[in-house]
């Protein structure tokens, strides 16, 4: 997945501010310390895990971040200020209320305490913040003190585990402070279910570097400069004694602690969150039964009216449909009949069992170097996705969601909030909930949940704060069906499907054999029995479903009575 920076963590006190206040008149500690004796040492070297200050012989210096850092302080009237300016909460909620244009009230009053905000949006202070964040960049500082700890704690859960877990060790807050300094733990702003926390990918790699120590006694340390020099593959003195160098060059410690610097505050591409629906589960476990038979039998095949006996869902169809466009069953025309097999995901899913696309988005979420709601972590220790970490399902759930070539699959629903959902820009999900309602009917928890598979699917991405915004992919789905016939498609239950999808890719990338069929053949309407042949030459389909699809896609508008229509040009490509 390609690589973005953004969701940057930090963690700035009042004092820190003050202390780099003073900084401008003396570079002595100690004249610093006897001003503000407050928890000084502290704060100092948290400055340095920042990368605002250098800490030397009792001296304190800037940093070219922490001059920055200065001239921004310079504009706050500090004194007013709360005791804690700004953790990974604060910053979470100046990114979203910068990217969406709308966060909850008491977020907004949250970042006019810090003085970040105007009555109702970010001033050019919040902007400027979180730019400096961006910019900036902290060191790695891992001490056994924090380690033992990191190596400890749960993973990721809600905020009162972690801090009944800090208590219950009797470890200080310094410990938590310096790893959301550092990057490695992030924090959400709070919701109805109380905030959430979840240690970074970093983290796991400072773990691993910690772990390749035989006697790990003093502190791991290294600096922007250290970084570089490294980088450049330069040797010293201090980068032997760290252990980052020797003889031959840079040791694995040494790359592994370059991977953990470079992993700080970087936010992966999202992996989107797959789900598993209690009726797909039935349906998987139908076909593993008939597949059983089937070895004893070779008469007996997974077909419709077979897996329709023995797994007893409503609308069989549409899960077939949906389990294909997952990879978790493969469909072949075996002995003349339309049959559906498991791949080897759908064995395995078979086991795990169910799985929404919120108790996947904690995982998808704290994978990718960013923090999910306290709902969706506790929907995933609902699920059995997380305990102390993520469990074997939640592992199992995340390789299939990154493993998987998703197939196009588009319900009523899904068209109709890909319709209502407007380009390059975000929309509440209450307002798009309504719209949805009024413009195809069903219930507010039929269409929430559709919203949620919207986004498994690829078409949407939902924030932390229920802002909405379609995906490149959602933008491209949305072009082919306002350039079909959206009020045809939202009547049908569901319009694409893998099967049609197919069978319009196999058209397209076949043009000019269908061209000619097209010109030479005398029929008008329905399907051209030359068509059916070439198709059946590149799909395990039977005649019937072919017909269907033709049939279908022409209702539908993605293809013409003897022409590719743009819209299934562009749904195609989509797709490639």
């Amino acid at each position: 997945m390609q690589k973005t920076t953004g969701g940057i963590m930090m963690f700035l006190k009042r004092r820190h501010l003050e202390i780099l206040r003073e900084m401008k008149n003396t570079e002595s500690g100690a004249e610093i310390e006897a001003k503000l004796p407050e928890e000084f040492q502290l704060r100092a070297l948290e400055l340095y895990i920042l990368g605002f200050v250098e800490l030397e012989g009792g001296k304190i210096r800037f940093t070219e971040a922490g001059k920055r850092m200065l001239e921004f302080a310079e504009k706050l009237n500090v004194e007013k200020l709360p005791d804690l300016f700004a953790d990974s909460e604060i910053i979470k909620i100046l990114e979203l209320a910068v990217e969406t244009g709308q966060i909850p009230e008491e977020w907004m009053e949250l970042l006019r305490e810090r003085q970040l905000a105007d009555e109702n949006s970010v001033n050019d202070l919040g902007r400027e913040l979180l730019q400096i964040y961006r910019e900036s960049h902290p060191i790695v500082y891992l001490t056994p003190e924090i380690v033992s700890f990191l190596r400890g704690m749960p993973k990721i859960g809600t905020l009162d585990e972690l801090v009944n877990y800090k208590n219950s060790k009797l470890y200080g807050d310094n410990i938590v402070n310096a790893l959301q300094a550092m990057r490695l733990l992030l924090i959400s702003p709070a919701t109805e279910s109380g905030r959430a926390f979840t240690t970074t990918p970093a983290a796991k790699l400072a773990l691993k570097a910690a772990s390749m120590i035989p006697a790990f006694a003093g502190a791991i340390i290294l600096r922007k400069e250290d970084f570089e020099a490294l980088k450049a593959g330069k040797r010293s003195e201090s980068s032997d004694a760290q252990g980052f160098t020797d003889e031959k060059g840079i040791t694995e410690f040494g790359k592994t602690v370059m991977e953990t610097y470079e992993a700080m505050g970087r936010v992966e591409e999202k992996v989107l969150p797959i789900y598993l629906l209690a009726d797909e589960l039935k349906v998987l476990r139908a076909i593993a039964e008939i597949e059983k038979k089937h070895e004893a039998n070779p008469e007996i095949l997974p077909t419709y009216t077979e897996i329709e006996k023995l797994a007893k869902v409503d609308d069989l169809g549409a899960i077939l449909h949906l389990l294909e466009s997952k990879e978790l069953l493969e469909r072949k025309f075996m002995k003349n009949k339309d049959t559906y097999w498991l791949t080897e995901w759908g064995r395995e899913a078979k086991e795990f069992g169910v799985v929404t696309p919120d108790g996947m988005k904690a995982l998808t979420y704290a994978e990718s170097g960013d923090v999910p709601t306290a709902e969706w972590v506790v929907k995933a220790r609902e699920e059995g996705l997380i305990r102390n970490g993520i469990t074997d399902k939640g592992r199992f759930y995340l390789r299939l969601s990154r493993g998987i070539k998703r197939k196009p699959y588009l319900t009523k629903y899904d068209a109709a909030i890909l319709i209502k959902t407007p380009r390059k820009k975000y929309i509440p999900r209450d307002e798009l909930v309504r719209l949805v309602r009024d413009y195809v009917g069903g219930n507010e928890k039929d269409i929430v949940r559709a919203i949620g598979e919207a986004e498994a699917k690829g078409f949407i991405a939902e924030l932390q704060n229920g802002m909405i915004k379609l995906t490149e992919l959602g933008e491209k789905v949305k072009t082919a069906v306002e350039n079909a016939k959206a009020q045809e498609i939202v009547k049908v239950k569901f319009s694409v499907t893998p099967t049609l999808y197919n069978v319009l890719r196999v058209i397209y990338e076949n043009i000019e054999t269908f061209n000619r069929i097209w010109k030479e053949s005398t029929e008008i309407k329905g399907y051209k029995k030359d068509e059916i042949d070439v198709i059946k030459k590149y799909l395990s389909l039977s005649d019937e479903e072919i017909k269907k699809a033709l049939t279908m896609l022409r209702a539908l508008g993605f293809l013409g009575e003897k022409s590719l229509t743009e819209a299934g040009k562009v749904l195609v490509e989509a797709y490639l």
